[in-house]
C-alpha cells in the first residue's frame, strides 16, 4: 500500500476457501484492496472504478460478495473467490451524482444506496438476471487469498477484475425497485436497515430519521421490475405519501457532510459521533417513544402552521376598512399574532420536551475534540470504536450498566448479554411502528 494513500472505508470477509480474515480497504485510488491480517499484507487487488470509493458493504449470507459504490456513479458487486465483477447497479434508473453510502437488507436479497443526488435507491437481487449472475459466477480454488501472500505484484495484477473480458461479463442493472429524493434535502451520506425500515442521514443535518419506504420487500422471480419513484422535483408533491418518517433521533454539533452512524449487530443500539468528539447512543427499546414524541411534535407544529393561516387570512379581511384605520388595526393584530404564535411556539417547545416522551441519549466522551468521522460495534458489543478527523482512533469498553443509568461513564458503553440477531423481534418492532404511523396520518390531514 503506499505510504500517504487516502482510505476511505474499510469492510471485514473471511477467507471463502480458507476462512483466514480479510480486511478489505479503499478510497480515492478507487482500487480495492485485500488484506490477510493473519499475514499482514495485500494479497489481492479489485480494479475496475472510474472513481473514488465511499463505501463497501459485505453479503450478509455469503461473505464472498462484496459490494462497492463510487464516484463513477456506480454500484459494483464483486467476487472474491473469482477477482471478478459480477453485477454493476447504474445506467438509466442509478445515481445521477455520486453513491455515498449502502447497506445490505439482513435477508440479502436487497440493499440500499444513497448519495449525493439526494436520492434512496433500493436495489434487488432476486430477479432471474442477478440470480443467474451470482450462482454461475465460477468459483475456482485457483484464487486461494490466504496463500497468496509471497506472489509477486505482477502475478497480483494479473488476477484481479481489470481485464475487458472480465468487465463485459458484469451484469448491467439500471433500475431499482424504489427510489426516492424526498427524505432529505442535502447529499445523504448514510443510510442503514433496521429491519424493513430504512435510518439514513444528510449533510448539514443533526438528526438521524427513521422511515418506512412504500415498497414490498419480498422476494420474486419476476424479472419486470418497475421502479417506485418519490419525489423529488419531477414528481407530485402528494407522491411524497409514499414514504412515512416514524421518528428523528437528535443531536448536536453536526453542520457537515460524510458522518457515518453505526448500528450494532443485535440492531438494539444507534451511535453517531459529531464535530465535538462526542458519542451519541440511543437504545432501540424506546423506539416507540421517540415515536411519539415526534408524533406530538408534528401535531404542535401543525397547530401553529394552521394558526399562522388564520393570522394571513385576518389581515386580509382587514384590507377593507380605510388606510388609518386598517394601518392601525393591522398593528393591533400583527402584535397580537406575533405574541400568539410566539406563545404557541414557546408552549410547542415546552409540551413536546417536557411530555416525557422523549427519552435522551447517552453520550460518551473522550479527550479527542476532533470530529468523529465514523462510529461502528464489534459483533458481540463489547467495543465501540471511533475514527476522527485528527487521524486517531478511539474505543470504549462495554460496561455493566444499562441504557439510560445516570452512573454511566465516559469508558462505559451499553452492554447487552444477548447478542443473537433476532430478525423476527425487529420485523415486528417494525410492523408495531408502522400502526403507530395511522395516528400521524391522521393529524396530517
Amino acid at each position: 500500500m503506499q505510504e500517504k494513500e487516502d482510505l476511505y472505508c474499510c469492510a471485514w470477509t473471511i477467507d471463502p476457501i480458507f476462512g483466514a480474515p480479510l480486511l478489505a480497504v479503499a478510497g480515492f485510488t478507487a482500487v480495492i484492496k485485500i488484506i490477510n491480517t493473519s499475514v499482514g499484507s495485500v494479497t489481492k487487488t479489485l480494479q475496475g472504478h472510474g472513481g473514488e470509493i465511499h463505501e463497501m458493504k459485505v453479503h450478509p449470507r455469503d461473505p464472498s460478495l462484496l459490494f462497492s459504490v463510487s464516484k463513477d456513479l456506480s454500484i459494483r458487486l464483486w467476487n472474491l473467490r473469482t477477482m471478478q465483477a459480477v453485477a454493476n447497479f447504474a445506467g438509466e434508473g442509478g445515481h445521477r451524482e455520486a453513491p455515498l453510502s449502502i447497506d445490505m437488507h439482513l435477508s440479502g436479497d436487497f440493499f440500499a444506496s444513497s448519495g449525493m443526488d439526494h436520492t434512496i435507491k433500493i436495489w434487488s437481487l432476486c430477479t432471474p438476471i442477478m440470480k443467474n449472475a451470482i450462482n454461475s459466477s465460477p468459483s475456482t480454488t485457483n484464487s486461494r487469498l490466504s496463500s497468496a501472500s509471497t506472489s509477486s505484484t505482477s502475478s497480483r495484477a494479473s488476477s484481479c477484475c481489470s481485464s475487458n473480458s472480465a468487465l463485459l461479463k458484469a451484469v448491467t442493472v439500471h433500475y431499482p425497485i424504489f427510489s426516492t429524493a424526498g427524505v432529505h434535502g442535502n447529499f445523504v451520506d448514510c443510510i442503514r436497515w433496521y429491519g424493513d425500515l430504512l435510518l439514513t442521514r444528510c449533510a448539514n443535518d443533526a438528526k438521524i430519521l427513521l422511515w418506512k419506504p412504500d415498497v414490498k420487500l419480498e422476494p420474486s422471480d419476476n424479472s419486470n421490475v418497475t421502479t417506485v419513484v418519490v419525489g423529488g422535483p419531477a414528481a407530485v408533491s402528494k407522491r411524497q405519501s409514499n414514504f412515512k418518517i416514524i421518528c428523528e433521533f437528535e443531536f448536536i454539533h453536526c453542520d457537515l457532510w460524510f458522518l457515518r452512524f453505526g448500528m450494532s449487530y443485535d440492531c438494539q443500539t444507534l451511535a453517531t459521533g459529531n464535530q465535538a468528539g462526542k458519542i451519541y447512543l440511543w437504545d432501540m427499546k424506546d423506539v416507540f417513544d421517540y415515536s411519539d414524541y415526534y408524533v406530538e411534535k408534528k401535531r404542535l407544529e401543525n397547530q401553529v402552521i394552521k394558526k399562522e393561516k388564520a393570522s394571513v387570512k385576518n389581515k386580509k379581511s382587514n384590507k377593507k376598512t380605510n388606510k388609518k384605520t386598517n394601518k392601525k388595526a393591522n398593528n393591533k393584530i400583527n402584535n397580537k399574532n406575533n405574541d400568539k404564535t410566539n406563545d404557541d411556539r414557546a408552549s410547542s417547545y415546552v409540551s413536546a420536551n417536557g411530555s416525557g416522551l422523549r427519552k435522551e441519549p447517552i453520550i460518551l466522551s473522550s479527550a479527542c475534540d476532533s470530529t468523529i468521522r465514523q462510529v461502528n460495534f464489534s459483533r458481540d458489543k463489547q467495543w465501540i470504536a471511533a475514527v476522527c478527523d485528527n487521524g486517531s482512533f478511539w474505543c470504549w469498553k462495554a460496561g455493566s450498566k444499562g441504557v439510560g443509568s445516570s452512573v454511566i461513564n465516559d469508558n462505559s458503553v451499553i452492554h447487552d448479554n444477548s447478542v443473537t440477531h433476532d430478525n423476527s423481534t425487529i420485523q415486528q418492532t417494525a410492523i408495531k411502528l408502522e400502526e403507530n404511523l395511522s395516528m400521524f396520518e391522521k393529524l396530517r390531514v
